[in-house]
């Protein structure tokens, strides 16, 4: 009975649900039966889908960030972020925008490898299974995965296109796994918000 009902929700209705997800569970157990019933009266009423999902993408991320940043996994994100902020701007005016300074392009890829690994936590959830379960769940082949594309990424960039070595793109590539690294961290210290 469930999947017959689910296979008569729409595409978008279906995608919004999975996006729910992204909400901590004590949230989702008190509005989520409400927030799939006003998206399905929104699309129903809905002039066009691109209006419809520019309003849901703006509310869903005003939201999600209200969510997030009043937990404490949230508090420690906005510490990780001035203080990368600060050693960035410390550097920046003490050494300039030098190639030479390859720590100052890691801050760009710390945040994005952050927010990676708060994503796939959401939607797969952590292993508690420890080093013995590793390659046994979504989210492990997820990170594994994601940890693959960059490094494939940062090899072809930086074999195959030579006047690239130096660029701060791939320099980029440097601050993504530890800013997944120090979300890990985070989730396993103070918990999903």
């Amino acid at each position: 009975m469930a999947r017959a009902a689910q296979s008569k929700r729409s595409r978008s209705s279906r995608l919004y649900a999975w996006l729910l997800e992204l909400y901590p569970p004590s949230f989702l157990q008190r509005h989520r039966a409400e927030m799939l019933q006003n998206f399905a009266d929104l699309e129903a009423a809905a002039e066009s889908k691109t209006r419809l999902w520019l309003l849901m993408g703006k509310d869903l991320a005003m939201s999600l960030v209200a969510q997030f940043f009043g937990s404490q996994l949230g508090r420690y994100v906005i510490a990780v972020i001035v203080v990368w902020t600060l050693i960035f701007v410390v550097g920046y005016f003490l050494y300039g925008p030098t190639p030479r300074r390859p720590a100052l392009h890691a801050f760009e890829g710390f945040l994005p490898g952050m927010l990676a690994m708060y994503i796939a936590t959401r939607l797969y959830g952590m292993s508690q299974d420890g080093v013995s379960g590793l390659f046994r769940t979504p989210f492990d082949l997820y990170v594994i995965g994601v940890f693959l594309a960059w490094i494939i990424l940062f090899v072809i960039g930086y074999y195959f296109y030579v006047p690239t070595r130096g660029h701060a793109a791939l320099q980029v590539f440097g601050g993504f796994l530890p800013g997944m690294a120090a979300m890990y961290i985070a989730i396993r210290v103070y918990g999903m918000p």
